[in-house]
């Protein structure tokens, strides 16, 4: 029997390391527990020694999608006969060094796209989250832009102003669920929910307010819609006067607008995309990426 002490940096915060720890140990019978700290994860592990090296194996070479680990230490600790395992609650300490506090840099990920997962969610009328647009699971969702202070946790995030509802809490604490631990976890009945304002930022009473947006853009007008990261200036692309008046408000005379496609089919039909390409726009980021137009393909206007 062994215990073991490991230390890992990088963008392992708001990642899903802490179920997927969870979930590893579980996996290798092993006890202990994982913890966020300033700057880093901490997980105390005991077993035995083939399992503690499996599970190591795994942490470094197929951690969560959304991590990146930087620095993975370990060192031997004497046994202390943990029953389970658990995710213990974050220690936001800041330690000294030589008399000198020095905390450490804390990376949280960026914003992911909402994976293939919350989207079938979101489109399937028999779901509790059926069009619910702040949809998120431990893979993808808001991160950076709601954190508020570290450790990342629910309560140093602006989610903690939306207490979680039964039916959030209940996949929020099962080990099997792919919300455990999902600090943004939200759903219709406890979660924020759009509004649409008018110019002047007064509230438009609807009960559709994605339908309000739509059908200015349909009009040719301009509206700024509030997605990952911040709000989009969004028009028709496709109508020349409603690019036009983007342009003058934005005083954007020349400088490229990016264009949003709904999938990956519709910008192949666009744009000429190279393998790499189709990589960074698929990839949980869903970047920006300039590709060149396919030629004889409908230009976006201005």
């Amino acid at each position: 029997m062994e215990r073991r002490t490991i230390t890992l940096r990088g963008v392992v915060q708001g990642v899903g390391l802490r179920p997927f720890v969870f979930g590893l140990a579980s996996r290798f019978d092993l006890r202990g527990f994982v913890q966020n700290q300033m700057g880093s994860l901490r997980i105390e592990v005991e077993g035995e020694t083939d399992s503690l090296e499996g599970f190591l194996t795994e942490l470094a070479t197929k951690p969560p999608p959304l991590a990146r680990i930087d620095h993975l230490g370990w060192e031997r600790q004497q046994p202390k006969g943990d029953l389970s395992f658990c995710i213990e609650p974050s220690d936001g300490s800041v330690r000294s060094n030589g008399g000198t506090v020095r905390p450490p840099p804390v990376f949280v990920s960026p914003d992911a796209a909402t994976c293939g997962d919350c989207l079938r969610e979101l489109f399937d009328a028999g779901d509790r989250r059926y069009r619910y647009p702040f949809l998120n699971c431990t893979n993808c969702g808001p991160r950076l832009t709601l954190i508020t202070g570290s450790p990342y946790d629910r309560d140093r995030t602006t989610m903690a102003a939306f207490p979680m509802c039964a039916a959030c809490r209940a996949e929020y604490d099962d080990p099997a669920d792919r919300r455990f631990h999902a600090q943004p976890i939200a759903c219709p009945a406890c979660g924020p929910r759009l509004q649409a304002l008018n110019e002047g930022g007064d509230v438009i009473v609807t009960n559709d307010p994605l339908a309000c947006l739509i059908a200015v853009l349909r009009a040719g007008g301009v509206g700024a819609l509030k997605g990952l990261g911040g709000y989009h200036l969004v028009c028709d692309a496709r109508n020349e006067s409603a690019v036009a008046l983007l342009r003058h408000r934005k005083n954007r005379d020349e400088k490229p607008f990016a264009v949003m496609v709904p999938n990956f089919k519709a910008a192949d039909a666009l744009c000429e995309v190279s393998p790499a390409e189709k990589t960074l726009l698929l990839s949980p980021r869903r970047p920006i990426v300039l590709l060149r137009a396919r030629r004889g393909a409908p230009a976006p206007a201005g």
